[in-house]
């Protein structure tokens, strides 16, 4: 029995790639530069500094969509928690550029030979050369794993931001159409109350009365519904900032912004879109990191694992040998065609993934921007034709009351149906700025900012004026409840 002591050494190249992978670091900030990076080229900057100070100043003024959205990306934790994941794909990165520890082990032998003077010692240390040998395509592979997860939270990051548009706009969307249906319900209210005074004095049937009470509790309960509506829109955008429902005390801007004079050309969106996106960047490196392990897989077939090292020798009687020690595990069973066949089916799925991502990107961009026309056409009808000429009818049925030609129940019809197509105004500008964030959600990035407008679709302006109109025939002809 010789007593042996090995080691991983080997002279040249190993010894260099080894010094290299001592000197090897965390990836710094964890990736997250790279990230920041990859939002702003998409028209996302991403605040910087400490987040509850930041927090604090946003929340102390009204939120318009940008504060919003910034306001999420210090808070959300869905989003936190992506980003601190990036820490796994660092460790990936460290790891993979470092061989494994070597074993060590050791073993004290005794002689029954009696001209044995001492005790023999046995010693060995030893690493794999398999592990050496594709130490630099391991290291490759984890740093395209790298930069896959950074990909990933910054789209992530993208999708928050279009999650956090929409939530706003809707909000605003919300609370000015319950505006509106409260602003319905009191003027079916009045005409209940008109219409019972009315009835008690003889003229006006009991079935007139019915007409206006049930209409005036269906306004109600639309008012109730509009109402339920806006607070849960505020909720979902509360969920979305990363605020809990004692830390909600905020107020958004006022109104909704007018309509963009020109949309974005589809061809150029599509452009954009296969630019952009970063689920099809994700699918892309996906299949080029599944192609590379196929290739590793491929060279590495047949090869068994090998360890080298170096012998020591020590003889009881004091002698030394030295000597190289390889060891190499035959491929005798398993020459890793089981390996190879599932890297080639990934592959294969990889590509057809990468397929189906293209796919997607195009047809969701499309039927983002049919959406987007469809909700401008509903807006700029309501605006320009029926919205007019609901107000003439307003201002014709008020002449014909000032002469007695008809009563303040059609006035107050009329007032009715005026409100609702304000209502119905403000629901088509809501479903465009909604339909605009999710488009810019289907192209990869946030859509260019149209022309600066001082309009604001609001629905406390567009009450003001007709609520003042609405109150004075019912004051001249002394009918006013």
């Amino acid at each position: 029995m010789k007593p042996s002591f090995r080691s991983a050494a080997r002279l040249g190249a190993p010894l260099l790639v080894l010094s290299l992978s001592a000197c090897a670091s965390l990836p710094a900030g964890w990736g997250r530069g790279a990230v920041a990076e990859a939002t702003a080229a998409r028209g996302l900057s991403t605040p910087e500094g400490d987040a509850a100070a930041l927090s604090q100043r946003l929340l102390a003024q009204p939120l318009g969509p940008d504060e919003a959205v910034s306001l999420a990306l210090l808070n959300n934790p869905e989003l936190r928690a992506t980003t601190a994941g990036l820490g796994f794909a660092a460790a990936e990165v460290y790891d993979a550029a470092r061989l494994s520890n070597p074993s060590l082990s050791a073993a004290r032998l005794s002689s029954n030979d009696p001209a044995a003077s001492r005790a023999q010692l046995s010693l060995g240390v030893a690493v794999s050369f398999t592990d050496l040998l594709f130490l630099p395509a391991r290291s490759r592979l984890a740093r395209a794993q790298f930069e896959t997860a950074k990909l990933e939270v910054a789209d992530q990051t993208l999708r928050l931001a279009a999650q956090v548009e929409s939530a706003w706009y809707r909000l605003a969307g919300a609370q000015g159409t319950a505006a509106m249906r409260a602003a319905i319900a009191r003027a079916a209210a009045a005409s209940a109350t008109l219409a019972e005074r009315h009835q008690a004095a003889g003229t006006l049937s009991r079935r007139a009365l019915a007409i206006e009470q049930a209409a005036a509790s269906e306004a109600a309960l639309a008012a109730e519904t509009a109402g339920a509506d806006a607070t849960e829109a505020r909720s979902a955008l509360n969920r979305l900032l990363g605020l809990s429902a004692e830390g909600s005390d905020w107020r958004i801007a006022d109104g909704l912004p007018a309509l963009p004079e020109q949309e974005p050309d589809r061809a150029e969106l599509l452009r954009l879109a296969a630019e952009s996106r970063l689920d099809l960047a994700l699918a892309r490196q996906q299949a080029d990191r599944v192609a590379a392990t196929y290739g590793l897989e491929r060279r590495s077939q047949g090869l068994g694992e090998i360890e080298i090292g170096l012998e020591h020798e020590r003889e009881t009687d004091g002698s030394r040998l030295f000597g190289p020690s390889l060891s190499w595990q035959l491929p005798l069973f398993n020459w890793g065609g089981g390996r190879k066949a599932q890297a080639e089916a990934a592959l294969q799925i990889a590509e057809a993934e990468l397929r189906g991502r293209e796919l997607d990107a195009s047809n969701e961009v499309a039927g983002g921007l049919l959406a987007l026309q469809s909700a401008r056409r509903r807006a700029l009808r309501l605006r320009d034709q029926l919205i007019p000429q609901r107000e003439a009818v307003v201002e014709q049925t008020q002449r014909e009351l000032n002469y007695m030609l008809v009563g303040a129940f059609e006035l107050i019809l009329a007032k009715q149906q005026e409100y609702a197509a304000y209502a119905d105004y403000l629901a088509a500008v809501t479903d465009y700025w909604v339909a605009r964030s999710e488009l810019g959600r289907a192209v990869g990035r946030r859509l260019p900012e149209p022309p600066a407008s001082d309009q604001r679709l609001d629905a406390e302006a567009l009450l003001k004026p007709a609520a003042v109109e609405a109150e004075a025939p019912a004051h001249q002809h002394g009918d006013a409840p």
